[in-house]
C-alpha cells in the first residue's frame, strides 16, 4: 500500500464514531456526518454517504459491504446486520416529511421518524429504497429497483415498486431445482459443491 493510500485509509477512519479492525475503504470520497459506527472488516466503495441528524445513530455490523453511492440517513436509528451487502445507489432513510393535513412548503413540514433494521446476511439490490420503519429479516433478498415499505421476513425474496414478496429462499420448489442442478453437475463429472448439504 502506497503512502498516499495509507493516509487516505486513516483519513476515512477518522470520520466514524467507531471503526472495527480490518475495514477497507475502496473510495476516494466518503461523506460521513454525525454518529456512525462501523463494525470490523467492512468494505465501503466510492461516494457512500451516511449522515445522522440530532440524536440519530447509524450502526453497521461486521463484514458489511456498501457499494458505490449508497445513502443511509438516520434521524433516529438505522442498523445494518453482519454480512449484509447493500448494492449501488440504494437509499435507506428512517425519516420522511409529513404532508398530511397541511399545504405549507415542504421545508416547513414536520419529519416523521421510525427506525430501520436490516438483519444479518441480507442482500439489498441496486437502486432500492428502504422506507422508515421497515425491518428486513435475516437472510432476506431485496431485488434491484425495489421500494420496500413493509417488514420483510427471514429469507424472503421481495421485488417491485411497491415491493411484494415474490418467493422464499428455502421454498421446496427452489430446493428441488437446486438438487436437480447438483445431480447434473455430478453426471458431467464436476466436483460436488458444498451447497448440497444445505439443500437436503
Amino acid at each position: 500500500m502506497s503512502i498516499f493510500e495509507t493516509w487516505r485509509q486513516k483519513r476515512h477512519r477518522r470520520l466514524f464514531k467507531r471503526v472495527g479492525e480490518g475495514c477497507v475503504f475502496q473510495a476516494e470520497h466518503l461523506e460521513i456526518k454525525g454518529h456512525v459506527e462501523l463494525g470490523a472488516r467492512c468494505t465501503l466503495y466510492n461516494n457512500v454517504l451516511m449522515r445522522t441528524h440530532k440524536r440519530g445513530k447509524i450502526v453497521v455490523g461486521d463484514d458489511v459491504v456498501l457499494q458505490d453511492h449508497v445513502l443511509i440517513a438516520g434521524n433516529e436509528y438505522v442498523e445494518i446486520g453482519n454480512n449484509t451487502c447493500i448494492e449501488a445507489y440504494s437509499v435507506l432513510r428512517d425519516m420522511n416529511h409529513s404532508f398530511k393535513g397541511t399545504d405549507v412548503h415542504w421545508r416547513l413540514t414536520p419529519h416523521q421518524s421510525d427506525p430501520i433494521i436490516i438483519g444479518e446476511n441480507c442482500f439489498i439490490g441496486n437502486h432500492s429504497y428502504i422506507m422508515p420503519g421497515v425491518t428486513v429479516g435475516r437472510g432476506a433478498v431485496i431485488l434491484p429497483r425495489s421500494m420496500v415499505n413493509k417488514d420483510v421476513g427471514e429469507n424472503e425474496v421481495w421485488a417491485g415498486n411497491t415491493a411484494q414478496r415474490v418467493g422464499h429462499r428455502t421454498d421446496a420448489a427452489i430446493q428441488s431445482k437446486l438438487k436437480r442442478h447438483l445431480n447434473l453437475l455430478r453426471l458431467y463429472g464436476f466436483e460436488e459443491p458444498e451447497l448440497e448439504k444445505d439443500a437436503d
